[in-house]
Formats: structure tokens, sequence, C-alpha cells
């Protein structure tokens, strides 16, 4: 058995499936990931967890530490699940999360130094609360910043 050679019909007709099916294939593709989220929808899931610690309130005693830190730290399992591909608000997001693992350690940290009446391991603790909770203001300015343009 041989090949036959093509005629020049076929070679064109081949030609224009290929032409098809390539036109097929960039278009499915720019439908899959030429639509993802806009920046400004991206911010917007990421400010409304956020904003969910605005609702924690401060813990009256010792006693209520742990607890807030369990509450930062779902809302902190809630922003590493946003899903991010713009690059600067990518960078905010670790910096939140960084942040809000810093303010859940420093709670728990203070809670257990105060039980064991650990004056020197509590006012640590305090400082490292007052140190990650600073950082707050400067990446929701960021992220504002960020989220208006």
């Amino acid at each position: 058995m041989q090949f036959q050679k093509l005629s020049p019909i076929h070679t064109a007709h081949r030609s224009n499936h290929y032409a098809v099916l390539s036109s097929i294939t960039i278009a499915i593709g720019l439908l899959l990931f030429g639509c993802g989220e806009s920046k400004v929808s991206q911010c917007n899931r990421v400010v409304t967890v956020a904003n969910k610690t605005k609702t924690l309130v401060a813990p009256k005693d010792i006693a209520g530490f742990v607890p807030l830190a369990e509450n930062i730290d779902q809302i902190r399992t809630e922003v590493q699940a946003i899903s991010i591909q713009e690059s600067k608000l990518k960078e905010l997001q670790v910096q939140l999360l960084s942040m809000y693992g810093d303010v859940s350690q420093a709670l728990k940290a203070q809670a257990k130094a105060t039980e064991s009446k650990d004056k020197s391991a509590s006012d640590k603790a305090k400082q490292e609360l007052e140190t990650a909770a600073g950082k707050e203001n400067d990446i929701v300015d960021r992220l504002n910043a960020l989220c208006s343009k």
C-alpha cells in the first residue's frame, strides 16, 4: 500500500480545517482566561471579608482573647481562600494574611502569659500585638488606594 499524493483541493480543505480549529481554540482560550474577574471584583471580595473585623468586639477581659484570636483566624482563612490574579492586590492580600496571623498569635500569647502570670511574656505579647495591629491602617490605606483606581 502506498500513500497517495493529496490533490490541491484536499490540501486547501485541510488548511481551512486547521484555520477553523485554530480560531475555535483561540476563542475558547479567551473565554476561559480573558474574562477573569476584574480588579474591582477582586478588591470587593477582599474588602468584604476584611471588613468582618469591624464586627469583632474587643474583649473586656483576658478570657475573651482566645475567642477573638479564633475569629481573626477564621477571617484570615476566608481572605486566604480568595483567588487573586492582580499582582499588587495579591501582595496586599499576603500582607493582610501576615498581619492577621501576627495579631492572632499575639492575642493567644497574651492570654497564655496572663494565665501563667508571666509578666515578661505578657509585656512581649502586648508589644507584638501593638506592632501587628499597627500595620492594619497602612495595609487598609494602600488597599483602598489601589481599589479606588
